[in-house]
C-alpha cells in the first residue's frame, strides 16, 4: 500500500512545461501509452465514492499490451488535496483477471486510453497526461507526493498558485465538461 497525495493543474500548454520542469532539473522517466480500465457492478455498489478499481494496461506503440497492473485506489478525505491509499498488484494476464472480475459482478468498464510522459522533481512525481480527445480533450499535469510540505515546495519552483489547483477526478472533469456542452 502507498499513500497517494495528488493535485491536478488543469489546461497546460505541454511543451512549456516539459521545458519548465527540464530547466527546473527534473529528472525524465518515461513516455508511455495507457490503456485504464474502471471497473464497477450493475449489481452492487461497494465501492466507497471517490474511491475505485482499475486495471491499467501499458501499451506499446501499436497498441500492444507490454504488462498491466489491477490498482484499488481508496479514498481518504481531505479538504486540500486528493488523498488516496493505493493498493497495486501486478498482472500476468489482464484479460484473464477481467473474466475472473466480470465473474464477481464487476460487469460495467469504462475504458479510457492516453498518453502519458513522467518525470520526478525533488520528491514529486510529476505526469503530464495527454487522453483521447473523446475521453477528455485537454491535457493536464498531476502532481503526486507524499506529504503536504514537498508539494508546497514543487508548486512554488512551477510557480502554481493555490488557485490553479484542481482537486476534481477524471469521472468529475468530464461531466462538467458534458454539463457545458
Amino acid at each position: 500500500m502507498e499513500k497517494e497525495l495528488e493535485v491536478k493543474i488543469l489546461n497546460i500548454d505541454v511543451e512549456e512545461v516539459k521545458a519548465k520542469l527540464e530547466n527546473l532539473g527534473a529528472r525524465f522517466l518515461k513516455s508511455e501509452n495507457q490503456e485504464n480500465i474502471r471497473l464497477k457492478s450493475s449489481k452492487f455498489d461497494y465501492i466507497p465514492k471517490g474511491s475505485f478499481l482499475r486495471i491499467r494496461k501499458f501499451l506499446d506503440k501499436n497498441g500492444k499490451e507490454i504488462n498491466s497492473e489491477l490498482t484499488y485506489k481508496e479514498h481518504k478525505e481531505n479538504k486540500f488535496l486528493k488523498e488516496f491509499n493505493e493498493y497495486n498488484v501486478s498482472l500476468k494476464n489482464s484479460e484473464e483477471m477481467l473474466r475472473i472480475l466480470n465473474f464477481l459482478g464487476y460487469d460495467k468498464l469504462d475504458i479510457e486510453k492516453k498518453f502519458r510522459t513522467s518525470y520526478k522533481l525533488r520528491n514529486a512525481y510529476i505526469d503530464i497526461d495527454i487522453w483521447d480527445k473523446e475521453v477528455y480533450p485537454y491535457p493536464y499535469m498531476e502532481i503526486e507526493v507524499s506529504n503536504y510540505d514537498d508539494l508546497c515546495e514543487v508548486l512554488n519552483l512551477l510557480g502554481i498558485s493555490e488557485g490553479e489547483i484542481c482537486l476534481k477526478s477524471l469521472p468529475e472533469l468530464k461531466e462538467e465538461l458534458k454539463n457545458r456542452s
